[in-house]
């Protein structure tokens, strides 16, 4: 009887435990961007790198927090070609998404946050400064002109 109820008991934990790890802290890993939309649809946990043509990019999804769904972006690898976003390597950023949105998250700066997120608002703001003084002439007459 006692054997039975050590067994029962054993069993019971091991289930509990199995429980514990798949809720909290299991993260499918996907192959695909397809299974990744999937899961990012429902807000599952899950993982994807996506090796883009300049870019790898980490995704986790990490569940849901209040109505959004928490994604962690990180920038694995700049590739050949965008030499002035090597700095951004390494870098991470939470992203926030609506519910039952598939999306690329840092499509939307507004809804992350980060190192990473800084980062990239730098790289878009110095290549704004960039185009402005290559292009200071054409603005020049632009401006001139009447309405």
């Amino acid at each position: 009887m006692e054997k039975k109820v050590i067994i029962l008991i054993a069993a019971i934990v091991v289930i509990a435990i199995g429980a514990i790890f798949f809720t909290f802290f299991y993260t499918k890993k996907c192959s695909d961007v397809s299974c990744f939309n999937s899961a990012l649809l429902e807000c599952f946990r899950a993982s994807y790198i996506d090796d883009a043509r300049d870019l790898v990019w980490l995704y986790e999804i990490k569940g849901k927090y209040q109505d959004k769904c928490r994604v962690k972006v990180k920038l694995l690898e700049v590739k050949e070609g965008l030499s002035e976003a090597s700095f951004l390597e390494g870098k991470e950023m939470m992203c926030s998404l609506p519910l039952g949105t598939v999306a690329a998250p840092q499509e939307n700066l507004k809804n992350c946050h980060g190192l990473l997120k800084e980062g990239m608002q730098e790289l878009i703001i110095n290549r704004l400064h960039s185009y402005i003084v290559d292009n200071l002439g054409q603005i020049s007459e632009e401006l001139n002109k009447p309405l």
